[in-house]
């Protein structure tokens, strides 16, 4: 099952993502700020980061700057309905970007992409 970690200091964002994406079968874990997010790192092998632009404390970009040094194997996804992002994807840091307010469909297909075009359950050996 792919793994997927949302960052969002708004508890109520941090509710929709997970419902919908737990609904797919993700199995998903949250945290309510960017520091929070790199302790769950150190027990959750994540596939994907979900982390909001804005959020007190460390932002979104610093916060997925770090996830691409620890678990740069994980798929990074910034979200926002703020379009001052500038410098984040050029250097690579970014994966994704993902428009507040979300498409639902949309959200699922990107994050099923990023995962190598696999649904929620991946295969092993």
């Amino acid at each position: 099952m792919a793994r997927i970690l949302i960052v969002d200091d708004e508890v109520h964002v941090v509710g929709a993502l997970r419902r919908l994406l737990r609904r797919e079968g993700f199995s998903i874990e949250v945290a309510l700020n960017g520091q929070e997010a790199i302790e769950k790192l150190a027990t959750f092998e994540a596939d994907v980061v979900i982390s909001d632009f804005r959020m007190r404390g460390m932002n979104g970009l610093e916060l997925l700057s770090q996830v691409l040094r620890i678990a740069p194997r994980a798929a990074r996804i910034l979200i926002s309905g703020h379009a001052d992002l500038s410098g984040g994807s050029q250097s690579g840091v970014i994966s994704h970007f993902i428009s507040k307010p979300w498409d639902d469909d949309r959200l699922v297909a990107d994050v099923r992409a990023l995962l190598g075009g696999q649904g929620p359950v991946t295969s092993g050996p």
